[in-house]
């Protein structure tokens, strides 16, 4: 009768961390053990040791890296195992991940633990996030799952795979008609989540996702509810260049806290589609020289930056991104009719949608209890 060899894994800080992580089975550790030349001076190197690991899948790039720094937690939330960093936005940070139960990638994002301490803020998020789970849309990246791990809040959606549109728009404007056509596409995207009583609160270029056929997703739907304002003196990026691109398509009235609704998705898909078509912010500048600036001034003419935006885009850019909300179009119906010629005919044709009525001048109806929400600016801004 044969004995058993036994296996023992080596002294190593780095497999020590590795298993700490729970990335890896220690059948899966044994196995590297027995395939790796122990034997080699380099065993010892974590960095060799690391490299090993992601050629031979068992980890990946980013999750060597924060093995190697001695990041052992966070790898894993529930039946989900974190494999990569993929973006931190104002609502929290992403992360590509393995559903471990079908293998399937998802995208979890990371609620910030200030938020969530706050009941009436996580009761608020969790209805709406019960809300965006029923949104069946072919355009929309589903909400799929939400759970709490060891404290952290998180939220898992469809991943996107393909590029967002500020990476496609990142180092030219985009052919004007391409621009309004993804821009379109999203408007009918948005008159679906509206019809459901769901506002986005946070439509940018980096929302957008492209899938490999074309086709737009729009990301983060029914995931804002946690958004802070912008001038929430709380958040201690404000002053940081990262936060003034994160607020370059936010409309004006939720810099104060106000109510918002479909004028204020408008507003930043109009801000969204100056952006595609110039490869500028709307406003440069710190994020409180942005938000005076879109408080006082209407998005600008994208002809002034790219002449090759027709005067019809320019008129349609500013309607829809008027610093005043009741200068606004006050529909995603209304958008689309202007909208509709860069629309397939098929597409445009399966939304029904009647000519607007007549607009009524000097009709504010942003006016309610509040009263309006850009009384007062001049004595806010010292004007």
């Amino acid at each position: 009768m044969g004995t058993k060899t036994r296996i023992r894994l080596p002294r190593s800080p780095f497999f020590d961390a590795v298993r700490k992580s729970g990335l890896l089975s220690p059948d899966d550790l044994i196995g590297v053990v027995a395939q790796y030349d122990l034997t080699d001076e380099s065993a010892a190197d974590p960095i060799a040791l690391a490299t090993f690991f992601v050629r031979k899948k068992l980890l990946t790039r980013y999750q060597a890296l924060q093995l190697v720094q001695g990041h052992t937690s966070g790898f894993i939330l529930g039946p989900y195992k974190i494999k990569e960093g993929l973006r931190q936005d104002r609502v929290g940070i992403v992360f590509l991940a393995e559903d471990t139960r079908s293998g399937k990638e998802v995208a979890v994002k990371v609620l910030p633990t200030d938020r969530t301490s706050d009941p009436t803020i996580l009761s608020a998020f969790r209805t709406e996030l019960r809300r965006a789970a029923q949104v069946d849309h072919a355009n929309v990246a589903r909400v799929l799952d939400y759970g709490i791990h060891n404290g952290t809040h998180y939220v898992v959606s469809e991943y996107v795979p393909g590029p967002t549109l500020d990476k496609v728009a990142a180092k030219t404007p985009l052919d004007p008609n391409a621009a309004a056509r993804h821009v379109a596409r999203v408007a009918v995207v948005l008159r679906y989540a509206h019809a459901q009583g769901l506002f986005h609160r946070d439509i940018k270029p980096a929302n957008i996702g492209l899938t490999a056929d074309g086709r737009v997703k729009l990301i983060d739907l029914g995931l804002t509810h946690m958004l802070e304002s912008p001038w929430a003196r709380v958040t201690t990026r404000i002053n940081t260049k990262e936060y003034a691109e994160e607020i370059d398509h936010v409309a004006p009235e939720q810099a104060w806290g106000c109510d918002q609704d479909a004028r204020s998705d408008i507003y930043s898909l109009g801000s969204t589609l100056f952006a595609l078509l110039t490869n500028r912010s709307p406003f440069p500048g710190d994020a409180a020289e942005k938000m005076k600036a879109r408080q006082l001034h209407p998005v600008p003419r994208p002809s002034e930056l790219n002449p090759r935006v027709t005067p019809e885009l320019d008129r349609i850019v500013q309607t829809m991104g008027h610093n005043q909300p009741h200068e606004r179009y006050q529909t995603m119906d209304e958008v689309l009719f202007d909208l509709h010629p860069w629309l397939p005919v098929a597409e445009w044709i399966g939304l029904g949608i009647a000519a607007p009525p007549p607009k009524v001048a000097g009709v504010n109806t942003t006016a309610g209890p509040k009263g309006s929400i850009f009384a007062g600016l001049k004595k806010l801004f010292g004007g």
